[in-house]
C-alpha cells in the first residue's frame, strides 16, 4: 500500500514534521508520546486530511 500523495500535501507533510518536534504535552495531551494513529488524528483535527497510522508512518519513514 502506498502513501496517498494527493492526500498528503506537501503543506500535510510540513505540519507532520513540525509537530513530531513538540511533545504531545505542548499541544495539550496528558499522553507523552506520538504514535503514528495520535498523530494521524491530530493531523486530521487540524488540516482536514484523513490518514492512517500506517500511512503517517511512511511517510516520517521516507522523510526523516
Amino acid at each position: 500500500m502506498k502513501v496517498n500523495h494527493k492526500k498528503a500535501t506537501d503543506k500535510y507533510i510540513e505540519i507532520l514534521l513540525k509537530t513530531i518536534e513538540k511533545t504531545p504535552q505542548e499541544l495539550g495531551y496528558d499522553f507523552g508520546r506520538w504514535t503514528a494513529q495520535r498523530l494521524a488524528t491530530y493531523l486530521e483535527e487540524s488540516t482536514g486530511i484523513k490518514l492512517s497510522g500506517g500511512q503517517v508512518r511512511r511517510i516520517l519513514k521516507k522523510k526523516k
